[in-house]
C-alpha cells in the first residue's frame, strides 16, 4: 500500500480561506472519479504556527503504479491546475510504502 502526503501554503489573498475550501472540494471530488484512489482525506489548517502548511492531503493507493495513475489522470491535473497551482506557494510532499 502507497500512502500520498502532500501540505501547502495558500499563497496570501484576502480569499485564501474561501480558495482553500474550494481545493479540499474539488481534490475529495476525485474520490469519484479516478477508480485507483482508494482513500482520500483534505484537512484545512487551524494552526497559525510559521511552521503550519495550510491545507494537507493524505491519500491511499494499492501501488506505485496506482499513485502513477492518479497522478496523471485529467481528472487530477484539472484541479491542479485550476485550484491548486495558481493559487499555493508552497508545496512539500511525501510518498511512503506501509
Amino acid at each position: 500500500m502507497i500512502r500520498h502526503i502532500v501540505m501547502w501554503r495558500m499563497a496570501e489573498t484576502p480569499d485564501k480561506e474561501e480558495k482553500a475550501r474550494a481545493i479540499k472540494e474539488n481534490l475529495e471530488a476525485l474520490k469519484d472519479k479516478i477508480d485507483v484512489l482508494l482513500d482520500i482525506e483534505v484537512g484545512l489548517n487551524f494552526e497559525t504556527s510559521d511552521a503550519a502548511s495550510d491545507v494537507v492531503l493524505v491519500s491511499t493507493f494499492k501501488s506505485v503504479e496506482d499513485l502513477n495513475e492518479y497522478q496523471n489522470h485529467p481528472a487530477h491535473k484539472t484541479v491542479g491546475a485550476m485550484y491548486v497551482r495558481p493559487n499555493v506557494s508552497e508545496r512539500r510532499v511525501c510518498d511512503y510504502e506501509f
